[in-house]
């Protein structure tokens, strides 16, 4: 049993350092979008301008697989052109073309699978994984001298039809059947989906488990130009840190944790970084965890009554709450703000009710005495 909890963290801590130096691109092309948007909006932007725009917004999404190839091999310690230019034999465009022709698709008499490969992460970052174990073998097989002239080959070879032929179509299958479990539920049992889920989000972010579920969020908007409801829920957990941090904030009379917990509820709101609200209050503090699990829960459960989507990735956080809007569904913003709000306040009520400062008392105790 440790040996698997061991594997999963290492898992998860790979998934996280592989994306991490992506985020960043990621969110630029998540503020264009919200830019462009914003001014389309108000009709500064039409036509062509707005097109170029939009495509600028978009290649980070759509390249998404290549910067996860080269981050990959950089985390794997292999080669990131091979990674980068056997990821880019799977987003040619007359490739994905067939791929999405209909028409049945074989390989040697293998039948290949349709999948669709941009926006993809937990695939690339899957084959990048198992490509830095073919270069070592391929490495042992062949001599020094002539590496140069076919290492490269056959890695590239090798690498490609592993994720057309097995990687992609496995894990896309898996993903696809994700996404639909969580459009079931939330079509279903919406309430006890998004509650069950929304509570959760301390202990998937403060394990690196997040990932999963971004990376998924990432490829749905990609594809189908909504979320059903994963980045709701990472909203919801970010403004019930905030709830909490303040609850602690008027709660302790010791200014070092004071100043900690407004530093750590305005980095939540504004930047959207929610470890020094995890870290420094809740599992420090303890008892504000338990008004984040609380406060998200029924946040959560709003959520799954109002029905709430996200058409733009980006870290939630207050500046980016334009995440949620669309023209085909004007009334998304407004539902998005309100879960927001029941999920500051009911996480901000609870902490402020069971909330002791430990060091307070311990020094009261020790007056008494």
């Amino acid at each position: 049993m440790n040996k698997i909890k061991k594997g999963f963290a290492t898992a998860f801590e790979q998934i996280s350092e592989c994306m991490a130096p992506i985020i960043p691109i990621v969110l630029a092309g998540g503020i264009f979008k919200m830019v462009v948007l914003l001014l389309t909006t108000i009709h500064i932007l039409s036509g062509s301008t707005e097109a170029i725009l939009s495509a600028i917004a978009t290649t980070p999404f759509y390249f998404l697989p290549v910067m996860v190839a080269y981050s990959a091999a950089k985390q794997f310690k292999t080669d990131p052109l091979i990674a980068i230019i056997s990821v880019c034999t799977m987003l040619l465009p007359d490739f994905a073309a067939l791929m999405e022709s209909g028409e049945k698709v074989t390989f040697i008499g293998i039948p290949v699978v349709s999948a669709t490969y941009a926006y993809s992460v937990i695939p690339i970052i899957l084959l990048i994984y198992c490509m830095s174990h073919i270069v070592r073998f391929l490495k042992k097989v062949i001599k020094e001298s002539l590496q140069p002239y076919f290492l490269a080959a056959c890695a590239i070879l090798l690498t490609a039809l592993m994720g057309i032929l097995i990687i992609e179509p496995v894990v896309s299958l898996i993903s696809n059947l994700l996404a639909d479990g969580l459009d079931a539920m939330q079509t279903t049992v919406p309430v006890l989906a998004w509650g069950i889920f929304a509570a959760l989000t301390l202990f998937l972010v403060s394990t690196g488990m997040h990932w999963i579920f971004i990376s998924l969020a990432i490829t749905q908007i990609g594809l189908t130009g909504i979320d059903y409801g994963i980045m709701v829920a990472f909203f919801i957990a970010n403004v019930s840190l905030a709830g909490c941090d303040l609850g602690v904030f008027v709660r302790s009379r010791t200014s070092a944790k004071r100043a900690m917990a407004m530093s750590a509820m305005i980095t939540v709101l504004i930047p959207g970084i929610a470890e020094p609200s995890i870290f420094g209050v809740c599992f420090k503090e303890k008892t504000p965890m338990l008004g984040n699990i609380l406060g998200c829960m029924i946040a959560g459960i709003v959520q799954g009554i109002l029905t709430v989507h996200c058409y733009i990735f980006t870290f939630p956080s207050i500046p980016s709450v334009l995440m949620f809007y669309s023209a085909n569904e004007a009334n998304n913003l407004l539902k998005a703000i309100v879960v927001a709000a029941v999920s500051f306040v009911a996480s901000f009520m609870i902490t402020m009710l069971i909330y002791r400062d430990k060091e307070l008392e311990a020094g009261m105790e020790r007056v008494r005495t």
